[in-house]
């Protein structure tokens, strides 16, 4: 298990050096409470706990906090601040005791390209909650991550309060491919090479308060990546690519020697429905993420793939056990096999730490 929060620490009339940059440096407003009597310091840090390994997955890759950067705003006279971090280091605060403030934390945001954040820029709560993210902004050691919460400080006070960030990607497992050709005869006197393993149809954007609703979706094919295939109609982007294929495989299976290497994924959530899925590349609309396999029969080149619907942030979709049993598609994204062909055990956990639960395909 694996639970990320913020940890606040509050101590009054504690004096604390910043390796951060507070917000706001040149603010004149009157009810500015710099010099208030009942300002308390409130040290902003990280804290996690363990979780079993997955298999090609580190823990620390997946809670690593690099920059991050904390925002708090008062409920009553609209005065905010933010303090950064470069590397993870705890943020100190001044805050007025008694008062309640609205609190965020962004953790490692992008400051530059498309999906660069800048919290000088940040003016209200908004700002922060409908900030657009870009999927290309993750890496496999560097997740982006966000978490709201409410606090009080009190004078005196002591102890901790935490605020939960969660990762705003989803996480998507493989972890057995076997095959199962004992009602294919023909196709059991062939060999079965697993090419590749990677994820179609993933939505390049979200926010950073909340995930898209299916109909906020946009029906445009170029606000998705991997659309109907492996760069298909479209350029490959190095930094989508490390988070959404496992490329050049070539690995043999045979109904005695699964494929059981685990492949972990990240991709953004995507809402679509299983009854709202769509496979038609004649007209591009909404639809929801596959895991592909892509295989060869001796020389026949065939994909096999598995549905991600309805998929949130922070929440891990694992295929645990999926059985080819015959041949597939002549292509990545149009439905012309029979369902029977694969067979796949499919599970969700409701959050990194949360609790598994069986998901109807």
């Amino acid at each position: 298990m694996n639970r990320l929060i913020i940890a606040l620490s509050l101590t009054a009339g504690l004096a604390v050096t910043a390796l951060s940059c507070a917000r706001p440096l040149d603010w004149t407003d009157p009810m500015e409470p710099e010099n208030n009597k009942d300002m308390v310091t409130v040290v902003f840090s990280v804290a996690g706990e363990e979780r079993a390994k997955a298999t090609g997955v580190s823990d620390a890759s997946e809670v690593r906090i690099g920059r991050w950067a904390v925002f708090a705003f008062d409920q009553s006279i609209g005065w905010y601040r933010y303090a950064t971090s470069l590397s993870g280091e705890d943020i100190p605060m001044n805050l007025v005791a008694g008062r309640s403030y609205s609190c965020y934390a962004i953790v490692n945001y992008s400051t530059s390209g498309t999906g660069a954040f800048q919290p000088e820029h940040v003016k209200t709560p908004s700002d922060l909650t409908e900030k657009v993210a870009y999927l290309g902004d993750n890496s496999v050691g560097n997740l982006l991550m966000f978490g709201a919460d409410t606090i009080v400080p009190e004078a005196g006070e002591s102890g901790t309060r935490s605020i939960r960030v969660q990762r705003i990607v989803s996480r998507i497992n493989i972890t057995r491919v076997a095959v199962d050709f004992s009602e294919a005869p023909a196709l059991a006197a062939k060999t079965f090479t697993l090419k590749h393993i990677y994820i179609t149809n993933a939505y390049r954007t979200t926010r950073f308060g909340d995930d898209f609703p299916a109909s906020g979706l946009s029906g445009s094919r170029s606000a998705w990546y991997n659309s109907g295939g492996w760069h298909r109609g479209e350029n490959g982007e190095s930094s989508m690519d490390a988070l959404l294929g496992g490329r050049n495989l070539n690995a043999v299976i045979t109904q005695a020697n699964p494929y059981t290497v685990t492949h972990t994924f990240y991709a953004f959530p995507n809402a679509t429905k299983k009854a709202n899925d769509n496979h038609s590349m004649e007209r591009w609309t909404p639809r929801c993420t596959r895991i592909v396999l892509e295989a060869t029969l001796d020389d026949d080149t065939v994909y096999y793939w598995v549905n991600v619907p309805e998929m949130e942030r922070n929440h891990i979709y694992t295929a645990d056990n999926v059985v080819i049993r015959g041949r597939g598609s002549n292509d990545p994204e149009i439905y012309d096999i029979d369902p029977g062909v694969l067979d796949v055990s499919f599970n969700i956990r409701d959050g990194w730490d949360g609790n598994d639960r069986e998901l109807n395909l």
